[in-house]
């Protein structure tokens, strides 16, 4: 084919050779049905179709790819939210922990516990101040190494 020829001058050769390939058959005896033959419609009614096919494909191509990103992205988010909460529960049982082992050092039974591994020694003979005119109750006595006192709890 020739740069010259026109899409119509193809297309009236196309019609005319499909044309005389029916009327063949037709003079065989058989119908152009029965062998499957059909007239093919002019280039230009199957060339307007053809860009709205490829817009629409490609619509639905960069959907798919665009939802197959997003539920990878979201996979990736929930196991990071997994991590997380389980982070989160260690983190809250240790913070238990230590709260308890803070209200156990600063029980009386704790400091007292820590008072006697630091070297103190606890009196025998407590004294007492009155606030409201200052005096002293009590004769205080320097507390000594070896007293057994017998400590509660």
């Amino acid at each position: 084919m020739s740069t010259a020829t026109s899409p119509r001058t193809l297309t009236r050769t196309a019609v005319g050779r499909s044309s005389a390939l029916a009327s063949g058959i037709a003079a065989r005896g058989r119908d152009a049905r029965d062998v499957g033959l059909r007239l093919v419609g002019p280039v230009r009614v199957r060339a307007r179709r053809a860009p709205f096919v490829v817009v629409v494909l490609s619509v639905l191509a960069l959907g798919l790819v665009g939802l197959i990103l997003l539920s990878t992205a979201m996979q990736a988010q929930a196991f990071r939210i997994d991590e997380l909460q389980q982070r989160s529960t260690l983190l809250q049982a240790q913070k238990e922990q230590l709260a308890t082992e803070v209200d156990r050092m600063q029980s009386p039974s704790g400091l007292a516990d820590r008072a006697l591994t630091e070297g103190m020694v606890p009196n025998a003979n407590p004294v007492f101040l009155r606030l409201s005119d200052g005096k002293v109750i009590g004769e205080a006595v320097p507390a000594e190494r070896g007293t057994n006192v017998r400590r509660a709890g």
